[in-house]
C-alpha cells in the first residue's frame, strides 16, 4: 500500500508528516524492539518540526487589542529541516544482532530525506538470514509547511485571548482523521509598571498551548514478508483490518515579546521557551516472526499495539519580524529559531 499519509486540517492546517503509511510499517520486519528504534529515527524530524510549527505565529505585536477588539489571522510557518535531520546511521541507533546491515552503507534517509531506497538490512533468527528489506525512501521534502488560522479577542484590559480550533475532520474515505485545539494569552504589562510606562515601545508576556490528534489507516500483513529460499513458514497471524498510525502532539510556549510601532510599520521580537511532546503509535495487531520448532522454520504470530514512541523537545525560542498595517488588514513576516529554523508569513483582518 503506497498511499500518502497527509495530515490535513482543511484550509486551516496542512502538514505533510510522512509518505507511505505501509512503508513506515515495513520496519516491522526487523522485530518489535528494532522496529521501534528504526521508526523513531525515521520519523524524528517531522515530529520535532510539528512541535515547532504549532508553537509559531501566535503573535505579531506586543500591543494588545482594546476591549472586544478582534482580528482573524491566517498564516503559514515553513519549518526547515537541516541536513542533519535528513538521514540517520543504522549502526548508531542500537539495533540488536538480529537486524544487520547487508549492503548500501549505513546511512538511511529519514522521512525528510532523499527519495531513494535506504540500505539493505537482513533479519536473522538463530544466526541465519530469513528475510531482507530496504529501509524506506524519504519524501524529498525537507521543509514542513504548517498553515494555521486563529481568532484573537481583547477580553480584558491589556489582555488578548487567541483561539485555534478544528473539529475532527476525515479525508480519503475516512482513512485519515485530524483534529486540533489551541489557545494563547498575551498581556501587555508595560503600562502597569511606573518605571516602564513612558518607554517608547510595547512589552508583553505570552503563553500558548495546542494539541493535535491524527490517525492514518495502515495495511501490513504476513504477505509483506519476502522470505529467503529454503525457509518454511507457519502462519499463525490473523489479519487485522484496523491497523492505524496515530499521532498526538502537545505543545506549550511562553515568553516575552516587545514591539515598536513606526507609522504603518511595527517591528517585533520575542524570546521564550517552546516545549513539545509527540506520541506516535502503531495501533492494531501486526505480524512478527520467530523461530519455529523445525529446522529452517519461521512462525508468524500477531502482536497488538507493538510500537509506542515519544518525541520530546524543550528549546529556547527566538523570533524577529515586521508587520505592515494597510487599511483594515495587516501583512507580517518573521524568522524563528527553536529546534529548527522557521520562516513565517501571514495576513490578519480586524480592528484593535
Amino acid at each position: 500500500m503506497k498511499s500518502k499519509l497527509i495530515l490535513t486540517l482543511a484550509f486551516l492546517f496542512i502538514l505533510k508528516v510522512g509518505h507511505s503509511q505501509s512503508e513506515v510499517a515495513d520496519f516491522i520486519r526487523a522485530g518489535k524492539d528494532d522496529a521501534t528504534k528504526l521508526i523513531q529515527a525515521y520519523l524524528n524530524p517531522y515530529a520535532l518540526a510539528l512541535g515547532d510549527g504549532l508553537n509559531n505565529c501566535w503573535y505579531n505585536s506586543a500591543a494588545t487589542h482594546k476591549l472586544f477588539g478582534m482580528d482573524l489571522a491566517i498564516n503559514v510557518s515553513a519549518i526547515m529541516i537541516p541536513s542533519s535531520g535528513q538521514a540517520f546511521n543504522v549502526n548508531e541507533i542500537g539495533l540488536s544482532n538480529n537486524t544487520r546491515l547487508i549492503s548500501g552503507g549505513p546511512i538511511a534517509p529519514t522521512v525528510a530525506g532523499a527519495e531513494e531506497d535506504g540500505p539493505r538490512m537482513g533479519v536473522y533468527l538463530d544466526n541465519r538470514e530469513v528475510v531482507t528489506f530496504n529501509t524506506p525512501q524519504g519524501t524529498g521534502f525537507d521543509m514542513v509547511p504548517v498553515p494555521m488560522a486563529q481568532l484573537t479577542l481583547g477580553v480584558l484590559p491589556k489582555t488578548d485571548l487567541s483561539i485555534r480550533y478544528v473539529p475532527e475532520l476525515s479525508f480519503d474515505d475516512d482513512e485519515i482523521k485530524v483534529g486540533m485545539i489551541g489557545g494563547g494569552l498575551k498581556h501587555n504589562f508595560k503600562e502597569s509598571l511606573p518605571f516602564l510606562k513612558h518607554l517608547p515601545f510595547d512589552a508583553s508576556v505570552y503563553l500558548n498551548f495546542s494539541t493535535i490528534d491524527a490517525s492514518g489507516d495502515l495495511m501490513f500483513g504476513a504477505d509483506e514478508y519476502d522470505f529467503e529460499q529454503g525457509i518454511s513458514v507457519q502462519n499463525n497471524y490473523i489479519q487485522d483490518d484496523n491497523q492505524q498510525l496515530k499521532f498526538k502532539t502537545q505543545t506549550f510556549g511562553y515568553g516575552l515579546i516587545v514591539s515598536k510601532k513606526l507609522s504603518v510599520l511595527t517591528v517585533y521580537a520575542s524570546a521564550g521557551n517552546n516545549k513539545s511532546q509527540t506520541d506516535i503509535d502503531l495501533k492494531g495487531s501486526y505480524p512478527f516472526i520467530e523461530d519455529g520448532e523445525a529446522i529452517n522454520e519461521v512462525v508468524i504470530y500477531g502482536e497488538t499495539d507493538p510500537v509506542q514512541l515519544d518525541f520530546e523537545a524543550s528549546n529556547l525560542s527566538l523570533s524577529a519580524g515586521l508587520r505592515l498595517k494597510l487599511a483594515f488588514f495587516s501583512l507580517y513576516g518573521s524568522v524563528n529559531k527553536s529546534e529548527y529554523t522557521s520562516y513565517n508569513a501571514g495576513i490578519s483582518l480586524g480592528f484593535r
